[in-house]
């Protein structure tokens, strides 16, 4: 997808869905999405919550991420909540289970920053090299990322994407407003000011 796609796509409020038997009905606010447990960067109470279904080894995620990140340092009135959709390949998978093999050591935010920004592709080794660096217990991690738990998260989220009709990433909603592709951080702004202004009613 191009950027013109892209950006065509994002101002465009309340896409429809495809259909499923638990795909939600109606317009989908992002609000709506967050789940107990779910991580949430920027401002818990924020007024606008981004979504954002991601992988870790997605290029277009990861400048997203960065760009999202930027943004909630200054705007803090937005509520971002990602959420691992390991859609690309088993080192996605790879490294999304040990992300949340390292969230049940308190570890989740620091391997996360770390796996967005590597640039080597995950194996088992440098998971563990990953792990070490963190101070996280590696024989307990890797028993968790092969663990029922872990699989039962990751199984949720894909879950959680299918019925929402994502099969493209990075695919986020902003508000009422569904985003698939990447955006410039100028269009992230103006996609987040309208989301504003649509709730507000406005």
């Amino acid at each position: 997808m191009n950027r013109r796609d892209a950006v065509r796509m994002a101002l465009v409020a309340g896409v429809a869905l495809a259909t499923g038997a638990a795909a939600p009905k109606g317009k989908v606010n992002a609000a709506s999405l967050v789940r107990p447990g779910d991580p949430i960067y920027g401002n818990p109470h924020g007024q606008v919550t981004i979504i954002d279904f991601y992988d870790i080894r997605c290029p277009p995620c990861r400048a997203m991420n960065k760009r999202i990140h930027k943004l909630i340092e200054t705007d803090h009135d937005i509520r971002y909540v990602p959420v691992e959709y390991p859609i690309l390949g088993p080192a996605g998978m790879l490294a999304t289970r040990a992300l949340y093999a390292a969230r049940m050591q308190g570890g989740y935010r620091r391997m996360r920053a770390l796996l967005m920004s590597q640039k080597p592709v995950p194996t088992p080794a440098l998971m563990q090299q990953d792990a070490t660096q963190l101070g996280l217990d590696w024989p307990k991690m890797e028993a968790a990322m092969a663990g029922p738990q872990v699989a039962a998260e990751i199984a949720a989220n894909l879950a959680r994407g299918r019925a929402l009709g994502i099969h493209e990433i990075p695919a986020m909603y902003i508000g009422p407003v569904k985003v698939v592709g990447g955006l410039t951080s100028a269009d992230l702004r103006s996609v987040v000011a309208q989301a504003m202004r649509e709730q507000d009613g406005k």
